[in-house]
């Protein structure tokens, strides 16, 4: 699929390298001299210098054999117009990075077609979305549903009282309708296991099974979830707003709000659009302030700065007041690995999110759902199985999959099947998939998965 990517930024860049990785044809144009010439030079992609908004630009990227164009430069306007002119030439499906809520949110007077924009996107409200789902959960990390809601997926931090730790997996003592399909070490190693692998304290694991066994898993964790959740929200911006604006219109989150932004203005904006969370000024790395706010007594803190040194320090100061749970914003993903070495509980990186999103659309016509984990190293897959699959009438066991790939759940005909090596795969059935990125071409070929299928659009991703 060849596909445009206007604006080489941060979020331009990040779908490129992952685009690019998906062996599709990836031409970035952009007009900073020096982020073309980066993006040249460390990724394996075509770029165009120039103004993805002109017509002369857009020609000279290959607008017209283009299946996909994706405009994600700082300017909503620019992103529109450049996907109203790839409408022009026939571009079947465009996507536009889109902060104003006026334009995609039923306010504005122009429709979507007219608009020239299929797929809304806005990695601020999706990494929001994120961080509000961790907040409500403040015992569980990742929480994603798979067949139409019946399947559930949970991870969370294993500590040294749980009745996980330190004994083979076939051994544990997990209801019929659950499956460990990953464990992340604390060095950000990811295990899809085995019956003989073991689980250790700090290590995060990913359990799947039915709805109804996972809504409670406090059998697992050994701890009560707190009947009030009290949260620190460092950083007034886009997502700290939003963050805070998703817990006080959501009346089961019950959550007591404080939010900490240095700019005067914003403070005052935020204030006049707030009912029930606490505003302060004051800088986040403040040692003083923290200690007059009584950080200590917060069960989450979220560090949503915008700048990645503040929000470390501020997080590893949360931690060191004794902050039950850290959420860090990672502006530059490449420092994920550091968050999670110092021990931060869960990074959130828009521009990875933002990806992951991408990726489910110019993915496989099979591929039904995707959910990427926060890092990008670990891929969960919900795919219908072709009658061309390899894996067809075989008993799991004997079907050639290798390690690195798990199947943890089996949709038929409504029904759920927690598998195992003894089940078979038939045509038509849906399949919940634990992989890594870089078992895909495995993946293909066991499931006869082909390019080029039909993208379903909506108006907007979260």
């Amino acid at each position: 699929m060849r596909i445009i990517i206007v604006g080489g930024g941060g979020v331009g860049f990040a779908l490129a390298r992952l685009l690019s990785g998906e062996n599709q044809d990836v031409i970035v144009i952009e007009k900073n001299h020096e982020l073309a010439r980066s993006i040249n030079e460390e990724l394996d992609v075509m770029v165009s210098f120039g103004n993805g908004a002109s017509v002369n630009t857009l020609e000279k990227a290959g607008i017209k054999n283009a299946e996909m164009l994706i405009a994600v430069t700082e300017v909503d306007e620019i992103n529109m117009v450049a996907c109203m002119l790839a409408k022009k030439y026939n571009v079947p499906i465009t996507v536009a990075r889109v902060r104003n809520p006026e334009y995609y949110e039923g306010s504005s007077i122009l429709t979507n077609e007219q608009l020239g924009v299929d797929i809304f996107i806005n990695p601020e409200r999706v990494a929001a979305y994120e961080i509000a789902k961790l907040i409500r959960t403040p015992n569980v990390g990742d929480t994603e549903y798979f067949a139409k809601g019946q399947v559930k997926m949970v991870s969370f931090i294993v500590d040294g009282s749980a009745k996980l730790i330190e004994q083979p997996l076939y051994k544990l003592p997990l209801p019929q309708e659950t499956i460990v399909a990953a464990i992340e070490r604390k060095q950000g190693d990811i295990i899809v296991p085995g019956g003989n692998d073991i689980i250790f304290p700090g290590d995060k694991v990913f359990i799947l099974g039915k709805k109804w066994v996972l809504n409670d898993i406090s059998w697992l964790l050994q701890k009560k979830e707190s009947k009030s959740i009290k949260v620190a929200i460092l950083g007034g911006g886009r997502i700290g707003y939003q963050v805070a604006s998703m817990l006080e219109s959501n009346s089961k989150s019950n959550c007591n709000v404080k939010l900490i932004e240095r700019n005067v203005e914003c403070c005052e904006e935020i204030a006049s659009q707030l009912n029930k969370t606490l505003i302060l000024r004051g800088d986040a790395t403040d040692l003083s302030l923290l200690e007059q706010e009584e950080i200590q007594e917060a069960d989450v803190l979220v560090a949503v700065t915008g700048d990645d040194r503040t929000n470390i320090l501020a997080s590893v100061l949360a931690m060191q007041f004794g902050v039950h749970k850290t959420i860090c914003e990672a502006v530059n993903q490449e420092y994920i690995p550091l968050f999670h070495k110092i021990g931060i509980d869960h990074t959130i990186s828009p521009r990875l999110l933002t990806a992951a999103q991408i990726l489910k659309l110019i993915r496989k016509g099979e591929v039904l759902s995707m959910y990427l984990t926060e890092d990008g190293k670990l891929e969960i897959v919900e795919l219908n199985v072709s009658p061309e699959a390899k894996v067809l009438k075989k008993k799991l066991q004997h079907a050639g999959i290798p390690k690195g790939i798990l199947i943890g759940a089996i949709l038929r005909k409504g029904k759920v099947i927690m598998p195992s090596g003894d089940d078979t795969i038939l045509a038509g059935d849906n399949l919940i998939i634990f992989t890594r990125p870089q078992m895909n071409k495995h993946l293909d070929q066991l499931f006869a998965i082909k390019n080029g299928g039909k993208v379903k659009k909506s108006n907007t991703m979260r």
